[in-house]
């Protein structure tokens, strides 16, 4: 019986290692292009846009394959996957700190880069999101921001230009502040451009 518990736990930590590694993803979960954009100045063009998260595509182990979800600390989830193209997670408990619910995509992030995050998000609750440019390994935050969701979806834009090179994209759904409530959290549309 210890033989196969040893074995069970070598074969969830393998497969967890890797999901985070980045398995291969599908076209329609990472799409690149070049693309124009008119601006008051005139038409400039956005040099890179990635589609990280569309959540389209059938999923496995109830994420997508070039993302990852992590419950740690006092964290709690109920239930994870993907519904109708709309990602989602149902928080019973939120933990006690804000990285102990990550749900993350790794991601080339280049210092003095200039980047705009896009996503659609909403919570059965209000509650509180953050997101997190980081570096791997040493999980240093290179750039973060809060952003406050409501019941109904709504599109969030987040311009910025990282001091450092980063390496993964998270979104973090765990105590956050006081309003980091335990709810359903929903994303889609996950789009990075790259200017």
């Amino acid at each position: 019986m210890k033989k196969f518990y040893a074995l069970l736990l070598i074969l969830i930590f393998t497969l967890f290692v890797a999901g985070c590694a980045g398995a291969p993803t599908t076209s329609k979960e990472t799409q690149q292009a070049v693309t124009e954009v008119k601006t008051p100045e005139g038409t400039a063009k956005v040099v890179n846009v990635t589609k990280l998260g569309v959540f389209d595509e059938p999923i496995t182990f109830s994420t997508p394959s070039n993302w990852y979800l992590v419950a740690q600390g006092t964290a709690e989830l109920e239930e994870y996957g993907a519904k109708n193209g709309v990602f989602y997670v149902k928080i019973k408990n939120p933990g006690d700190a804000f990285w102990h619910i990550q749900f993350g995509t790794h991601v080339p992030l280049s210092a003095n880069k200039k980047y705009k995050l896009s996503f659609e998000a909403k919570a059965d609750a209000p509650r509180d999101l953050q997101v997190r440019a980081i570096q791997d390994q040493t999980w240093e935050i290179v750039e973060q921001k809060v952003f406050d969701l409501t019941t109904e979806m709504q599109k969030f834009e987040w311009e910025f230009t990282p001091k450092k090179d980063a390496h993964i994209i998270v979104f973090d759904m765990g105590k956050i502040s006081e309003k980091s409530i335990a709810t359903t959290i929903y994303l889609d549309n996950v789009e990075l451009e790259e200017n």
